[in-house]
């Protein structure tokens, strides 16, 4: 078993190509908070990884929109966002892919869920499944 485990740690770093990672330039994204309604929001913070920032939920004429500002996270394959009712993905509605690891970045919440049944902003990497950050929302 303990010649097992370098093994599988030198093949999922291996399995994390350049062209996996998410990008890493800084983005500025124009949603404007101040002409939306705060429904709530969080502290993000990492888990197993280094994810800082805060979360939030707005509401413009119907539309919902999380927003992540300030916002920093450590790299990694295929990160996505996620508006989850727990803080393990078992029932969630997927954001889209993580813009940036770096910067203000707003993500249209699709269709027109009860988001307070909603209770985290996870940042999620799909391909291995991990868990990078959360933001209970309150």
């Amino acid at each position: 078993m303990k010649q097992i485990l370098p093994l599988a740690v030198i093949v999922l770093l291996l399995s994390c190509k350049d062209q996996d990672a998410t990008p890493t330039g800084p983005v500025n994204d124009t949603f404007d908070p101040s002409m939306a309604m705060l429904i709530k929001g969080g502290s993000l913070v990492g888990v197993g990884h280094t994810v800082n920032g805060t979360a939030t939920i707005y509401e413009k004429s119907g539309m919902k929109t999380v927003l992540l500002d300030p916002f920093s996270s450590q790299n990694g394959p295929d990160l996505r966002v996620y508006l989850s009712k727990d803080d393990n993905a078992a029932s969630f509605i997927s954001l889209g892919k993580l813009k940036s690891t770096n910067g203000k970045q707003s993500y249209e919440v699709s269709g027109n869920p009860d988001v307070t049944d909603y209770k985290f902003v996870l940042v999620w990497c799909e391909e291995f499944k991990v868990l990078f950050g959360k933001a209970e929302l309150k």
